[in-house]
């Protein structure tokens, strides 16, 4: 499959974590920051084995 085709799927997974990241933030700070940060590394970790980075 061509990685444009993809894209949207992708678009839609990465909002989909943001809200949901966002959301946990806003109720419980230290939580939220944890999870964006884990997000962070994963999506870090994801680019480096598929050589994007």
């Amino acid at each position: 499959m061509n990685s444009n085709q993809n894209t949207p799927l992708v678009v839609l997974v990465v909002v989909m974590v943001f809200a949901m990241a966002s959301y946990i933030a806003f109720i419980n700070p230290p939580l939220g920051i944890a999870l964006g940060v884990g997000v962070a590394v994963a999506s870090l970790v994801w680019m480096i084995l598929r050589g994007g980075l």
